[in-house]
């Protein structure tokens, strides 16, 4: 009898412990990742703020907002493991900004994107530099 309870015992502590790991795994991988609702909302913010300024059309502001959301959980990323290396996290930054104004490029009309570099302040590369006079 106490061979039967000693052994029921042993297998209910088996099955526990595998359990109760993959439980103590999905915490911690939740506490390291922020909540993903976090960057829908900023990501809805800066489109809606962009559908105001720069008059987007459904399409564009659908696209936009997917980029958008891209853009702010790859900031939070950068912001949070590059916080101690600063020459490191301005690369990144520079890197994801270009990647930005790339799709951006993509989405956006001519004006709208000339208006987008005029609102941030950075100045507006011509892409269409052969106007046919030489």
């Amino acid at each position: 009898m106490k061979a039967k309870i000693s052994v029921l015992f042993v297998l209910f502590a088996l099955a526990y412990m595998p359990a109760h790991a993959q439980f103590v795994d999905r915490t911690s991988i939740e506490r390291a990742v922020p909540n993903i609702s976090v960057f829908n909302t900023e990501a809805a913010t800066l489109t809606r703020q962009m559908a105001n300024t720069l008059h987007l059309n459904e399409g564009q502001y659908t696209k936009l907002f997917a980029v958008n959301r891209t853009r702010v959980a790859q900031l939070g990323e950068i912001n949070t493991y590059f916080k101690p290396n600063e020459p490191g996290r301005a690369t990144r930054l520079s890197e994801l900004e270009a990647q930005y104004d790339q799709e951006c490029s993509r989405i956006l009309s001519p004006s709208q994107l000339a208006q987008l570099h005029q609102e941030k302040g950075t100045p507006t590369v011509p892409t269409d530099t052969g106007n046919g006079r030489g």
